[in-house]
């Protein structure tokens, strides 16, 4: 019986090479070595991973198993280093709590929304197992070498792909936090210095982006009801961003020495923002006044 010789090469210089070993060992315990350590060695630096056996007719499911390790691998262990690489090297991120989150924010991206059929079909990560799984697989039926991160890189184009986009997504949106939080610490010291010109406001949130302004008479501080709190249809298609501007230069142009906030929303990412800015100033209520 011909012998069956892969070979698989590794990142060695991450020490993840040892670390693929082990799961393929893991995998194929017992089938070689007395110890039944499983019949993948490291023969010496390099990354080099490599496995001499006779198998004959269960060489497709040597293949399918082989190529299972290696997709949990990639996006278990690989994965992991690739998306801390990219949002360091390339986006400039150095916090190393930051990172944690960041990573954890893009492969809840890359899994995916659970469908509806999850209970058959699995969690979005299971998903990309299966199919990376698929495609190691095949070729380790018609080739003997594998370099991972080249296969990876050229005949895994989509997947590469989808990470880096993960990467890019997250970085974004950290940065527009970044900026968001700039400009509430900005807009808090504003207030902190600011000429009182009212003793107090009353903001009504009726939800969404449906405000009304009191004074400390719960008189309207407009003659008219404000156009944001009106439910027009150009109220409905004005972004929520441009909303938010106008109720908080409305604010910031009476500057109340308290600022009642009555919501049922408490969450609300507008109602967060007025917190920030005028912050021991503000106090939330759930119901309306009376």
């Amino acid at each position: 019986m011909k012998m069956d010789v892969w070979t698989i090469v590794a990142d060695a210089e991450s020490g993840l090479s040892e670390r693929l070993a082990a799961m393929l060992n893991q995998s194929f315990a017992g089938l070689a070595g007395q110890g039944g350590e499983g019949p993948w060695e490291l023969p010496g630096d390099g990354g080099l991973i490599r496995c001499c056996l006779k198998i004959g007719q269960g060489r497709d499911e040597f293949c399918n198993r082989t190529g299972h390790v290696l997709a949990e691998y990639t996006v278990m262990e690989r994965e992991l280093v690739q998306l801390r690489q990219l949002l360091h090297n390339q986006y400039g991120f150095r916090n190393p709590i930051e990172l944690d989150v960041m990573i954890s924010e893009a492969i809840g991206l890359l899994d995916g929304e659970p469908e509806a059929d999850e209970a058959v079909a699995g969690r979005g990560r299971d998903k990309r197992i299966r199919r990376l799984a698929q495609q190691f697989a095949a070729y380790l039926r018609e080739n003997e070498f594998l370099h991972l991160e080249g296969f990876i890189r050229f005949r895994l184009r989509d997947y590469e792909a989808e990470v880096k986009e993960a990467a890019a997504t997250v970085a974004e949106e950290r940065l527009m936090d970044r900026q968001y939080e700039e400009f509430v610490s900005l807009l808090h010291s504003m207030v902190e210095w600011q000429e009182v010109r009212v003793p107090e406001v009353h903001v009504l949130h009726g939800g969404g982006h449906a405000f009304r302004l009191l004074d400390e008479k719960l008189r309207p501080l407009e003659k008219e009801a404000p156009s944001w709190a009106e439910t027009s249809e150009e109220q409905a298609e004005r972004d929520s961003l441009e909303e938010e501007s106008l109720l908080v230069s409305r604010l910031l142009a009476v500057s109340p020495r308290r600022l009642y906030i009555h919501t049922r929303e408490p969450e609300a990412q507008v109602i967060r923002t007025l917190m920030g800015i005028f912050g021991e100033r503000a106090a939330l209520y759930p119901e309306q006044p009376t």
